[in-house]
């Protein structure tokens, strides 16, 4: 009896095993699915009337930004730029680079950050650059 009880605990656990892989290799699948990059080079603004008009890979290690400031003070707001680059390949690392504009910058304005890594910028699936406020103006209101 006790035998027939183990072996029907055992059968039970093998098959218990085996479905418990079977969805763990499909969320598994899902996941990796899911971490895949669209292609694609993006900018975006989060300061107010400050505008990214136009990002380009300039080089390997060099991305080029536009931008414009539309407001209707005498000056444009000082603004820090952070621009990434990122691949589906999990052994290379990101890329990044940054670079601040003083308030007063003139606009329209073109600009080259240079980016750090071991890639190339034309070998990347995903780049973005992101304006935001910088010093004490960013804290305001």
């Amino acid at each position: 009896m006790i035998s027939v009880v183990l072996t029907l605990t055992l059968i039970l656990f093998i098959g218990i095993g085996q479905s418990s892989l079977a969805q763990s290799q499909q969320v598994d699948s899902l996941f990796n699915e899911a971490q895949t990059l669209e292609r694609g080079i993006y900018g975006i603004s989060y300061v107010p009337n400050v505008i990214i008009t136009g990002v380009t890979i300039s080089s390997d290690k060099a991305i080029s930004i536009n931008l414009r400031y539309n407001g209707t003070g005498e000056t444009s707001p000082p603004i820090i730029i952070v621009a990434n680059a990122l691949t589906n390949r999990a052994e290379q690392a990101a890329m990044e680079g940054s670079q601040a504009l003083s308030e007063g910058w003139i606009s329209p304005s073109s600009l080259t950050i240079s980016v750090n890594g071991s890639s190339s910028l034309y070998d990347v699936n995903l780049v973005s650059v992101v304006a935001t406020p910088y010093g004490s103006t960013a804290f305001q209101k």
